[in-house]
C-alpha cells in the first residue's frame, strides 16, 4: 500500500511539473512595440538599387568531410561554373583591412552542393576576401570553411524522417573594436559535441547544459584567420526561446554602444501576438555574447509590409542586419515561410531600430535568398551602399547604390 501511495505521489509531482512547464511556455511572451502610423510618404530619391554589376566568383572548396575524415569525394570546387553560395555577410574597409576591402563568410549551398538533406554537411561557414567585389579567395589563397561538417555522433535526430546530420548554417559577423566577432547556427547538434569543439570557458558549461535543437555560437578574430574557439550566445531552449522554434538568420549589429541581434521566430507556437507566419525579434547585449532573453526581446513592427501585394502568405523568412549613422537597415528575403523558402528580397530602414518603414520596390522579385548590403562610404548627405545578392541557384551578384539621409528620415512617421 505504502509503494502504491509513493507511486501515485512521484506521478502527481510530473503532471505538475508538466503543467509548470507548459504554462511558462505559455506565458513566454517577446515584447510588443507600439505601433506606428504610416505617413504614407514614400522614398523618391533615385531608387538605383535594381542593376546587378557582376557575377561573384570565389575560389573555394565546399568539404562535407566529418572531422577526421578526408574522403576526396565529399570535396568539392565551388569556383564558377560550379556555384554553390548561400548566407553572404560583408565587412567593407575602405583603406583595407590586412590588405582586403572587402571580408565576406558565406556557407555552401544550393548550386552545385545542392539543398538536399545531404547538402547540409557542406554548409560550412566560410571566411573570403576581394579587393573588387567581384573576385574573392581565402586569405591565404583557397578558402576552405572555418568548421566541419557534425558527424553523426555529434548529431541528433529533428524527426523520425530525417537522417542523423547535425548542420551549420546562417553566417553573419560584425567588425568592432578592431576585432571580428562572427556568428552562425548549428542545428540538431549535441551540446557536449559543442563543448568538446568550443572554449573551455564557465559560459559553455552554463549554456550547453542540455542538447537544443539550434544553437547560436560566436567566434572572435583580431586579423580574420586565427580565430578563437565557438562560444555559445544563446539556444532554442527556454528562456531564450520558445522551445525548439527555429532563431532563423541571426544578425547582429553594434552601434558603438550595445549589440543588438535581429532574428527571425517562426509562428509555430501561441508566443506570437498575431497570425503573421514569421516575425522578426530583437534582443541586446552589452558583450556580443550574452543576449537578451526571449521575454525580454521585442517584436520589431513594420510599419508597411510590400510582400503581402505580392503573395499574402509571404512573410521573412531570413534577414540581415547593418547600422550607419544612427540608421538600422534590414536587407529582409521573405517568402512562403510555412514552405521554409524565400522569394523576394526588400530593404527596410529604422531610426530607432524597433519600427521600420520598407522601401516597396524590391531589390529582387524571385528567386532570391538571404542577402546581404553594407556600408562603403558615407557623408551629411548619402549612404553609398554595397551590395551581395544571393539566387537560390547557388550564384552570388554584387551591387551598388545609394541612398539620400533627408528622403529616408522624410518617409519616417516623426
Amino acid at each position: 500500500m505504502l509503494q502504491y501511495i509513493k507511486k501515485w505521489k512521484f506521478l502527481l509531482l510530473l503532471i505538475v511539473f508538466a503543467i509548470s512547464c507548459s504554462q511558462e511556455e505559455e506565458s513566454l511572451f517577446a515584447e510588443n512595440v507600439p505601433s506606428v502610423s504610416d505617413n504614407n510618404k514614400e522614398y523618391d530619391g533615385l531608387l538605383d538599387y535594381l542593376t546587378d554589376l557582376g557575377t561573384i566568383n570565389i575560389n573555394a572548396i565546399a568539404n562535407g568531410n566529418y572531422p577526421g575524415q578526408n574522403n576526396p569525394a565529399l570535396i568539392k570546387n565551388i569556383n564558377s561554373p560550379n556555384m554553390a553560395y548561400c548566407h553572404p555577410d560583408v565587412q567593407y574597409f575602405p583603406n583595407g583591412f590586412n590588405g582586403y576591402k572587402y571580408w565576406m563568410v558565406f556557407t555552401p549551398y544550393f548550386g552545385s552542393v545542392g539543398n538536399e538533406q545531404t547538402s547540409k554537411r557542406y554548409e560550412n561557414p566560410t571566411i573570403v576576401v576581394s579587393n573588387d567585389g567581384i573576385n574573392w579567395s581565402g586569405p591565404n589563397g583557397v578558402a576552405g570553411p572555418l568548421q566541419k561538417a557534425p558527424s553523426v555522433n555529434e548529431s541528433f535526430s529533428e524527426n523520425k524522417v530525417d537522417a542523423k546530420q547535425g548542420f551549420w548554417s546562417d553566417v553573419d559577423w560584425t567588425f568592432e573594436n578592431g576585432k571580428f566577432s562572427l556568428y552562425y547556427r548549428g542545428s540538431m547538434i549535441k551540446a557536449v559535441a559543442l563543448k568538446a569543439r568550443g572554449a573551455k570557458n564557465q559560459n559553455n558549461t552554463k549554456k550547453l547544459g542540455k542538447n537544443s535543437q539550434r544553437t547560436i555560437v560566436r567566434q572572435t578574430s583580431t586579423d580574420g584567420i586565427n580565430w578563437t574557439p565557438l562560444e555559445a550566445v544563446y539556444t532554442s531552449n527556454t528562456p531564450y526561446a520558445p522551445k525548439d522554434n527555429h532563431i532563423i538568420s541571426p544578425s547582429i549589429v553594434y552601434n558603438g554602444q550595445k549589440y543588438t541581434s535581429y532574428e527571425v521566430e517562426n509562428n509555430i507556437s501561441p508566443n506570437f501576438p498575431g497570425n503573421d507566419p514569421s516575425y522578426v525579434i530583437t534582443r541586446t547585449s552589452n558583450n556580443g555574447l550574452d543576449f537578451s532573453n526571449f521575454k525580454d526581446s521585442k517584436v520589431v513592427n513594420f510599419i508597411n509590409k510590400p510582400w503581402t501585394k505580392i503573395n499574402s502568405e509571404y512573410a521573412p523568412w531570413h534577414i540581415q542586419a547593418t547600422y550607419v549613422d544612427g540608421y538600422y537597415f534590414l536587407c529582409i528575403a521573405a517568402g512562403e515561410v510555412k514552405k521554409y523558402t524565400a522569394e523576394s528580397l526588400y530593404l527596410a530602414f529604422s531610426k530607432d531600430g524597433l519600427n521600420f518603414k520598407v522601401l516597396p520596390k524590391p531589390l529582387v522579385e524571385k528567386n532570391t535568398y538571404r542577402s546581404c548590403v553594407f556600408p562603403m562610404n558615407t557623408d551629411s548627405e548619402t549612404i553609398d551602399f554595397g551590395a551581395v545578392i544571393a539566387y537560390k541557384s547557388g550564384v552570388f551578384k554584387y551591387r551598388e547604390f545609394k541612398l539620400n539621409k533627408a528622403k529616408l528620415n522624410a518617409c519616417l512617421t516623426k
